[in-house]
């Protein structure tokens, strides 16, 4: 299966974005880089601290389901 960056999977029953591929440091053969969001995060605004870093995981690509819909809102 041929994912992208940027492209929304499921993972173990959990929404993920690709933000790395195969080629990219860190990211084995047949595996893709996955970034689950960030969960108890404050907005800088709403007095958070900011500076997070994220913790991205590889996975291989065989256990990724492609196709979830994002909601988009602004």
């Amino acid at each position: 299966m041929e994912m992208r960056k940027g492209d929304f999977v499921e993972y173990d029953g959990l929404p993920a974005v690709v933000v790395g591929i195969y080629g990219d440091a860190g990211v084995p053969e047949e595996h893709v880089a996955l970034w689950f969001g960030a969960n108890g995060i404050m907005r800088k605004s709403e007095g958070g601290m900011g500076g997070v870093v994220p913790e991205v995981w590889t996975v291989p690509v065989e256990l990724c389901s492609p196709g979830i819909k994002a909601i988009f809102k602004h």
